[in-house]
């Protein structure tokens, strides 16, 4: 391990993959576990939470449903691109990417969620992208 990188990238990866995989299977006991305690997540309409319990609970609202298609990053920063939806509309999508900031232990410390705007087209049809 270098020296300069306090937690391992395979570590960090795994960690942010876990996060998705939590929230899909709505265990939000075991995606706390990945956060830090003092974590915050943003999101690109306006909307933040701060701290473990705030972001949690706001995850556990908003039900989405992800698809992971590319993450890459290093120990310390994650990116994340791929598909999120709700479940109760599975037949749309749309894209997001995602940027993590991981503490030198591992853990979650922020989040930073980008989702591409919906024309009105788009919006008529229900969403910005059809699932195949």
């Amino acid at each position: 391990m270098n020296p300069s990188e306090p937690w391992p990238k395979r570590v960090s990866v795994e960690h942010v993959y876990l996060s998705y995989a939590y929230l899909n299977a709505r265990d939000y006991d075991a995606f706390a576990s990945l956060l830090d305690e003092d974590v915050t997540l943003r999101e690109s309409d306006g909307t933040a939470a701060f701290g473990r319990a705030a972001v949690t609970a706001a995850e556990e609202c908003r039900r989405f449903t992800y698809v992971i298609e590319d993450l890459w990053g290093s120990a310390e920063k994650m990116v994340v691109t791929g598909i999120r939806r709700r479940p109760e509309d599975p037949c749309t999508a749309v894209d997001f990417a995602a940027i993590f900031n991981l503490s030198k232990c591992g853990l979650i410390s922020s989040c930073r969620t980008y989702v591409a705007p919906v024309s009105a087209d788009e919006e008529a049809r229900g969403g910005a992208r059809k699932e195949t």
